[in-house]
Order: C-alpha cells, then structure tokens, then sequence
C-alpha cells in the first residue's frame, strides 16, 4: 500500500487526504499544529516545528511520495535531504513560489505578461525606490505574504515612511507594483503527471479586502481570454517540470494609460488552491482527486465541466447553525474544516451552490453565507 506524505494538515491537507485515502492508500500528515484541521481525518499524524530536520527525517522515512498543502515551508530544512526526490511538484517549483523576487523573476524570464514591478530590500532603500517606482503602488513582502497579509498601498511619501518601520523590522526583500484596474481575476489549474498536462476549466474569482470571497464556473470571459490563461499556465507548468498541480493567478484589467486590457500573470501555487473548492462539485474531478492520482502514479482523466453554473464562497471568521443555509436547494455542499478557533479573516469553511445560471448560483451562495452568519437564525426567527 503507497504512502502519501503532507506536509500541512489545514483545510487543503485535509481535503486530499479524504482523496488519497479514498484510492486506497496510507496518509501521513506532518504539522506544527497539534490541533490541525487533519488531525480529525488523518490516523498517522507527526507534529514537530518545522525546522525540526530530525522529524522532517523520520516523517519522510515513512512515505513513498511527498508533497505540501503550502508552498510556505520551510525549504533550508528539505533542499538536500536523501529523500527530497519524493516531493512533488518539485522543491523547485516551491522555492519560485513562496519569494516573491523568485517569482517575478521566473515569470520575466518565461516571457510572462506582468504588471511593472521592482525589487528590493529593506526600509532605506523603499524611500528612494517608491518614489523613483511612482505613486501607487503596492508593496509586498517577498515571504510570508497570504490573504492580504504583509501587503499594503502607497499612495505617497507619508505611506512610505508607515511602510519602513515594517520593512526595517522585516529586514528582508520586498516588491512594488503596478496597480492594475481590474475587470475580471481568474484561475487555472494545471494537472500534470508523468509529463501529461491538462487543465480544469477557468476559473472566475472575486476578491474581498485581499481575500478570495468568491468563485464561479463557467467564467463570465471571452473563449480567447480563457485560451490565452490556458496556453499560459501549461506553460508554466511545463517550465517548472511540474508534478502535481499547479495554479496560476491572472488579472484581467487595464494598465495605467492603456485603454486595452491585457491579461496578467499574478501569482503561482504548486499546491491546491482555495478557488479550487468547487470543482469538488462542479467538474467529473476535483483538485484534490487529480492531485492524488498524480502522487499515486494513476492516469488522470481531463476534467470536464458539470451542467449548469457553480459557486463557491468562503466562510470567515465565526459560523453560526448550519441548518438554514443546507435546507436551501441549491446549496451542493457546506464544509467546515474543523478550526477549533475562529477570526474575522480566518477561512473557516465554504460552501458550493448549483443553479441554472452564474448569476443565480451566486445570488444562492451569498444567500446561504448570510443565513449562516452568528444570529441571523434568530432574527429570521423574530421576523417570521
């Protein structure tokens, strides 16, 4: 029996080990915290820091292939080990992926459409740097950054010097970028195994306070504009000798003094994505069903889209009961992951509807987060 090593054992960890084990293979979850989300799921469960080499060893000891639920892990302690052979997609693709200067660099390279960008380190030189850059830009930490954490908007001087106690305290590199006026985020997630590549259908995403509040399929986009995100993901994927998944970020939007919009590479994930979630319910394959195929040396068959529209929307911070929002018919799932402490930005579950249309299937989802919302069982209650 293959066993399949994760390290991370959040909501993504936890969601492929349901497909791994669903194959008939072993999980093993590696994980700091003693009271993560697939301790609930996963019998086999180490927690040790991150840094610690010795249990990464007896972990990975134990597993015949690897792989993470974050690209955030800790690289120094996996680069060199006998057994870094055993991650997928490849430490490679992780190391592009969790610093930012990495990234931008290997998208340039690979003739990616970008939003300007510069790099640099530290608080001294973001002074001169953002003023040369011009006003707005946005500021991003090189690690670390997620859900809008370790990112922030100059829009002049005044910002600027906010922004170098930070990035004096991180002492560490940074980007400035270009804003971008948005029309449309999108997704795409490449499959690839045994260097067979496909993808999953476009994904349509919104973002709240830099958080992903929504997803829908089939995306409200031209078929060129999806062709192109296509074309450019599996590309990407390619060049990264990807083995796993991998998803790709865009912005549709307009650049300052244009007036075409142009479709811009945002950010790279060798993992499971958020947006992702609905293809669990929407395609004849989810992420996490593909991925485990891949780790277990199984053919992948291309995904395809289920009739009708699909949205997905994040559940943060504190849910209420769950009855009002499961009774409603569109509503296809509702999952929690099993957080034992809530936040007001803290992703705590999702749920998926199923409608005729994108525009009703997001209507359903908005509905049913609402009526999951702390106290809105009650009112509904006062008002009936």
């Amino acid at each position: 029996m293959r066993r399949v090593g994760i390290l991370g054992g959040g909501q993504l960890g936890t969601m492929l080990a349901e497909s791994v084990q669903r194959l008939g293979a072993r999980v093993r979850v590696f994980d700091p915290d003693p009271v993560a989300p697939a301790t609930r799921q996963v019998v086999d469960v180490v927690t040790a820091p991150w840094h610690d080499r010795a249990a990464l060893a007896r972990f990975a000891s134990g597993c015949d292939v690897l792989t993470c639920d974050t690209e955030h892990v800790p690289l120094a302690a996996l680069c060199g080990a006998p057994w870094a052979g055993r991650f997928r997609p490849s430490l490679r693709a992780i190391a592009v992926a969790q610093h930012r200067v990495r990234e931008k660099a290997f998208l340039a390279a690979a003739g990616m459409p970008l939003a300007a960008w510069r790099a640099g380190r530290g608080g001294v030189e973001l002074s001169w740097a953002a003023e040369e850059f011009g006003f707005p830009c946005i500021l991003k930490r090189a690690t670390g950054g997620y859900d809008g954490h370790g990112q922030r908007l100059l829009r002049g001087s005044d910002d600027v010097e906010a922004a170098r106690r930070d990035v004096g305290e991180w002492d560490e590199a940074w980007v400035l970028e270009e804003p971008v006026r948005l029309l449309a985020e999108l997704s795409c997630i490449v499959v690839r195994g045994g260097g067979a590549a496909t993808t999953f259908p476009i994904l349509e995403n919104a973002h709240r306070d830099h958080i992903l509040d929504a997803t829908v399929v089939p995306a409200r986009l031209a078929p060129e504009v999806e062709d192109r995100a296509r074309a450019m993901a599996l590309h990407l994927a390619t060049a990264l000798d990807v083995e796993g998944l991998l998803t790709v970020e865009f912005f549709l939007g307009l650049r300052a003094g244009s007036e075409s919009p142009a479709l811009l590479v945002n950010e790279l994930a060798p993992r499971p994505h958020n947006s992702g979630h609905v293809t669990r319910r929407a395609c004849t394959l989810s992420q996490f069903d593909a991925l485990a195929r891949v780790l277990l040396d199984l053919p992948v068959p291309p995904p395809a889209l289920l009739d009708g529209a699909y949205a997905m929307a994040n559940l943060l911070g504190e849910v209420g009961p769950l009855d009002a929002a499961a009774a409603q018919p569109e509503v296809v799932e509702l999952t929690l992951y099993g957080k034992r402490t809530s936040a007001p930005r803290r992703k705590m579950g999702h749920v998926i509807t199923h409608a005729a249309d994108v525009e009703t299937a997001l209507a359903a989802a908005d509905a049913a987060r609402e009526a999951l919302r702390p106290g809105a069982a009650a009112v509904q209650r006062r008002s009936a």
